[in-house]
């Protein structure tokens, strides 16, 4: 009985050794075919490069357009959203001459600007005159993209190509200072109503005791204009320096940090208070620092490390812009996690964190606030638009607590243009 009941089932058993071994064999078939399939797709799929949009510099042409400058050689305008439109609208795209990255970008006036172009020469744009005769377009063309006229203007090649700029009146006259890769600033004679430019001098700036990093770069990151003709440069070697234009004169010259392990990334400016934003390295180290200027002088205020991973072995901050809010100074920075940070400077000088955003994927964003419009602009690969308004006054406390005595201060609103309803 036992004998026949083996018999029985030994063919189920036969059956289901043959079907595993046709399932081994399968599998096996499979796995050569993913491998042929992969080293297929290698062959076809040969890679040729990558372009990076990143964005570099951004600056607001007027009250109504900014443009955003990418590392891929383009400059695309964008102005505020209109009651049915959803975000900043795209009105116009250029492209540097040479098709390099935007590095440098410096606004003259609602026509005018210019930007970094190859390692010789820098490129003066200037908006289409629609008011001439020979300039003049259809009215049913309004729509389309303004056409803007260019020209190169060249300098010594050892210095680099250009990572800032200002524009500055000084005593009747019109300059334009550029810093640049190699720790050289150049200053422009501006003639011609903006539309040419002459060298006038060529300083080297480079600091004679640089930071200690294992990345020894020069770039004159960031030039910012402060009051009677001086600039404040900040660099990759950690200093900031104070010029006296015309001549170039080194009026101050300071490392911003005294431990710092990175260089400088950007300034921002607001009357007398400077702002100087890094890179910090280790728990201890800060990337945003505040300054008092004076003149032939720093004054060292407080710091705040701008980082909301506290585990990060470095943080990086790009960009800040400073604006007067309700009457008293903020700074609003982006770093590296993707972040806009809004800060107060308190009246005794320290830098408080008052709210931080996510507004893009983990990379940092250029920034530029303006004046006229009260908005804020952002942009990494987002294109965000904030308007930006005094806080709200704080709700009446009930009668039976008692009121404090200084209200704690708020965030200013960063309130996004609302998008339409559906």
């Amino acid at each position: 009985m036992k004998l026949d009941g083996f018999v029985r089932v030994l063919p189920r058993l036969v059956l289901l050794f043959v079907m595993a071994c046709q399932h081994d064999a399968h599998a096996q078939e499979q796995a050569q075919a993913g491998t042929a399939d992969s080293n297929l797709a290698a062959q076809v799929l040969t890679p040729v490069g990558t372009t990076y949009p990143y964005t570099q510099q951004l600056q607001w042409l007027d009250s109504g357009r900014f443009i955003v400058g990418r590392l891929d050689g383009s400059m695309t305008f964008f102005r505020p959203p209109g009651p049915t439109e959803w975000g900043p609208m795209l009105t116009d795209v250029l492209r540097t001459p040479a098709n390099r990255g935007v590095e440098m970008m410096a606004v003259r006036d609602e026509r005018t600007f210019v930007t970094s172009n190859d390692s010789t020469t820098i490129t003066l744009w200037r908006e289409r005159d629609t008011a001439l005769q020979e300039d003049a377009e259809p009215a049913h063309l309004d729509r389309l993209p303004r056409a803007f006229r260019f020209e190169n203007f060249a300098y010594d090649a050892d210095v680099g190509t250009a990572n800032s700029g200002v524009f500055v009146v000084h005593a009747n006259r019109e300059y334009l200072v550029t810093g640049h890769e190699n720790g050289f600033v150049l200053i422009w004679n501006v003639s011609r109503n903006g539309r040419q430019l002459a060298v006038l001098k060529k300083l080297n700036v480079r600091s004679p005791d640089p930071i200690p990093s294992p990345f020894q770069l020069w770039n004159v990151r960031d030039i910012v204009a402060w009051r009677d003709g001086i600039v404040i440069t900040g660099a990759e070697d950690g200093d900031l320096v104070m010029l006296q234009l015309p001549q170039g004169n080194v009026l101050a010259r300071k490392r911003y940090n005294p431990a710092a392990q990175r260089g400088i990334n950007g300034l921002a400016i607001l009357d007398d208070h400077l702002v100087a934003v890094a890179c910090s390295v280790g728990p201890a180290d800060k990337n945003t620092w505040l300054f008092r200027v004076r003149p032939a002088e720093f004054q060292s205020q407080g710091s705040v490390d701008l980082k909301q991973n506290l585990a990060l072995p470095q943080s990086f901050a790009f960009r800040a812009a400073m604006a007067r809010v309700g009457g008293q100074p903020y700074v609003f920075a982006t770093t590296q996690e993707g972040l806009l940070w809004t800060v107060l400077v308190t009246p005794d000088g320290q830098l408080q964190v008052q709210a931080s955003s996510s507004v893009d994927f983990p990379i940092g964003e250029a920034i530029d606030y303006n004046p006229t419009t009260s908005q804020l602009a952002a942009v990494g690969v987002l294109v965000n638009l904030f308007n930006v308004a005094a806080p709200a006054p704080a709700a009446p406390a009930p009668r039976k607590q008692a009121a404090p005595k200084v209200a704690p201060p708020q965030a200013p609103s960063l309130r996004p243009e609302p998008a339409p309803a559906n």
